[in-house]
């Protein structure tokens, strides 16, 4: 048993941001838990949080998670490539569709951001409409798998990273029905970094991350093209979210 805050990072199999963060505070244990694009990185548990075999009675998610010790915390940044403007078309992006009403008269119900591409969508753009359905399934299943991780391990605070601007934040609460109360939204150089990047970081905590909105050293699309340095988080923020789940933490031992 221990006595530090146990975290759990989901996803944290690339450049291991949160494990980094996790190393300057003698109170955390960290889990950095996922699979790595790049293939180069061992710092993490090798589990493939998109994986559904449970359905047929693999219970290999599961199982490994049952192994580790309870989560006082689980932080979180499933990928957004299905999520993001990124990859912006017609009516949403290369993944999902905005329905589209009758523009005489607003409907009682909202219509979905979330209805599955036809096909001929793809013509005169340059997803692909194979590439486009991987990463919308992949998506759903790491969106849907950590939901069911919260539920199930029933961390007292949890804390889950995407872009501002991304479809998870609707599908978590309009597909799923998991409400997250404190949006906690910030940009990149806040904290000493040189992307802006607006991102939240949702949380059942808040967390009073800074929020001062000026312009970044370097523009999106000036950055890296590798996978685990666009994913990277900086530092400061790392720590001032540990900070905040440190001091959370030991106020509520003191009651």
């Amino acid at each position: 048993m221990t006595n530090k805050i146990v975290i759990w990072a989901l996803f944290d199999s690339g450049n291991g941001s949160y494990e980094k963060g996790a190393k300057r505070f003698k109170e955390i244990e960290i889990f950095p838990i996922g699979l790595d694009i790049e293939q180069k990185n061992n710092h993490f548990i090798n589990l493939d949080l998109a994986d559904y075999s449970y359905l047929f009675g693999d219970n290999k998610l599961w199982s490994t998670l049952d192994l580790l010790p309870k989560p006082d915390a689980i932080i979180a940044s499933p990928p957004c490539e299905s999520w993001s403007v990124a990859s912006a078309m017609a009516n949403g992006n290369a993944c999902w569709k905005q329905e589209q009403g009758d523009s005489l008269f607003s409907p009682q119900i909202p219509l979905s951001r979330f209805t599955v591409r036809d096909y001929k969508d793809y013509e005169d753009y340059q997803f692909k409409p194979e590439k486009s359905f991987i990463n919308r399934i992949n998506g759903e299943l790491c969106a849907f798998n950590l939901i069911q991780i919260i539920k199930r391990y029933q961390p007292k605070y949890y804390i889950i990273e995407n872009p501002a601007t991304s479809r998870i934040w609707d599908y978590f609460d309009r597909v799923l029905g998991f409400n997250i109360p404190y949006d906690n939204k910030t940009f990149y150089n806040n904290y000493d970094y040189p992307l802006k990047k607006p991102t939240k970081f949702k949380s059942n905590l808040h967390l009073n991350l800074k929020q001062e909105s000026t312009q970044g050293e370097i523009e999106w699309n000036n950055y890296s093209k590798k996978y685990n340095e666009r994913s990277n988080i900086p530092m400061k923020l790392v720590e001032a979210i540990f900070e905040r789940i440190i001091v959370e933490h030991s106020q509520k031992l003191a009651m």
